[in-house]
């Protein structure tokens, strides 16, 4: 094959951009100048010298995310909802099919979504696709899973010229290891995506690490070691990566730790670049559906997650809830617990609105009651319930039962029922964590 030969053009808005190509083992790779994201399409041509071998009629110029993880994320109405056994398997007794979230309606969204197959050398599209992207809108929009259609909305709201394009591979029920190099779903999902240019990952998973502690336990490097290769495969050591921490459910005994693991992915060490990465905390999102283990609040997610990406675009701080970062004895039995810098501003107790009715513009209110959900214990590791005093950007906790406090942990639980929680004055809600004070 001679690379001189082949010519990559696209054309359209009156504008015509053309790249020479490079071969390496029978594979071309053609770049060409930066266009600015538009919605009206493209025409992009393959010639080889004067004879034209591939012509795609519509393309276009935006921002593409993958979607990916499990269940939470891959929620979409056909496979989840689309039978009446599988409506009466989702929604248990905690909502019913009106109310979910109303199906996005925008052509300028635009997805295509991998099948649940690992026996393919190249990407697997479900046949749902019937071989093509399709846009998210009318029927088609019931393949797109909730999360990544709703936060392409708040996307599209900002910048309604950005075409966004999502590249589905979240797997229902599969765990942190069928995702990582060497992971069934990352040879066949990730991999055949190398090289793609991709604007950033949107990722919720988790439950099936929290049913044994050993995965739960795990969680945390396997994380990383994703993380790090996601950005290696799309050739991005910066990509963005916005992930969730898993709501409210207690249907497995280490959510809790699950979570804690999901908290010190943002500080790993072991990650090589910690620069663009996100992490959106779910505990008060639920509208009162935490007895399922697929609840309602997508639309509050999505909503904290693109003001994550915002911010990103903007080479802003990332958006965040208050994130414990160290509790020390005072002297007079209390502990002061403090945060990382910049998420702990404006502390105040809010009650968390966990019925149908909350949105995204209305999820907590403000009280004047003390935070709950505070616990700490002495060197027995048994722990009691603490009073939170706030003082300014740090939190004072005493407990009369536990002399010398040598733990300290907040929400420390698969389905924490406290009525009012710590936030910042961004109404963002502190992470759950264990902590461990120093002297």
């Amino acid at each position: 094959m001679d690379a001189s030969a082949i010519t990559v053009t696209l054309t359209g808005d009156g504008t015509r951009r053309a790249g020479k190509a490079t071969v390496k083992d029978n594979r071309f790779t053609a770049t060409l100048d930066a266009l600015p994201a538009s919605e009206t399409p493209y025409e992009l041509t393959v010639a080889y010298g004067d004879q034209t071998v591939f012509h795609l009629n519509t393309v276009y110029i935006g921002d593409v995310f993958v979607a990916s993880g499990q269940s939470n994320m891959e929620l979409n109405y056909q496979q989840y909802y689309g039978t009446a056994d599988q409506a009466r398997k989702n929604l248990g007794s905690a909502f019913s099919l009106s109310d979910l979230p109303e199906l996005v309606d925008d052509p300028g969204i635009h997805f295509i979504r991998a099948a649940h197959t690992t026996d393919s050398a190249d990407f697997p599209v479900d046949p749902v696709m019937g071989g093509e992207w399709k846009a998210c809108t009318g029927t088609d929009a019931q393949y797109l899973g909730y999360l990544p259609q709703l936060f392409a909305q708040q996307l599209r709201a900002d910048e309604p010229h950005v075409p966004i394009g999502i590249i589905q591979t979240a797997w229902g029920g599969t765990p942190i290891r069928d995702h990582v190099p060497g992971g069934s779903i990352y040879k066949n999902h990730i991999a055949p995506l190398r090289g793609t240019h991709i604007a950033g990952v949107i990722w919720y998973q988790g439950c099936n690490d929290a049913w044994q502690l050993q995965n739960a336990l795990d969680y945390e490097a396997q994380f990383s070691t994703l993380i790090n290769d996601y950005r290696t495969v799309f050739e991005d050591p910066q990509m963005p990566f916005l992930y969730v921490q898993l709501a409210r459910w207690g249907g497995a005994q280490y959510t809790q730790y699950v979570r804690q693991a999901q908290l010190n992915t943002l500080t790993d060490p072991n990650l090589k670049n910690t620069a663009n990465l996100g992490m959106t905390v779910t505990i008060d999102t639920d509208k009162g559906t935490s007895s399922v283990i697929h609840p309602l609040g997508k639309d509050i997610i999505a909503a904290r997650m693109a003001s994550q990406w915002r911010a990103i675009r903007a080479h802003k701080s990332i958006p965040s809830g208050p994130l414990a970062a160290a509790a020390r004895r005072t002297g007079d039995g209390t502990v002061q617990l403090t945060f990382q810098s910049g998420t702990a501003q404006g502390l105040r107790a809010m009650k968390p609105d966990y019925s149908l009715s909350a949105s995204a513009d209305a999820v907590a209110t403000a009280t004047s009651q003390p935070v709950e959900g505070f616990e700490v214990a002495d060197a027995s590791g048994e722990f009691h319930k603490a009073t939170a005093s706030i003082d300014g950007s740090a939190v004072t906790l005493r407990c009369p039962q536990v002399r010398t406090i040598s733990q300290v942990r907040y929400l420390w639980a698969g389905e924490p029922h406290s009525s009012t929680l710590l936030y910042n004055a961004s109404a963002l809600p502190a992470s759950p964590f264990i902590l461990a004070v120093s002297r």
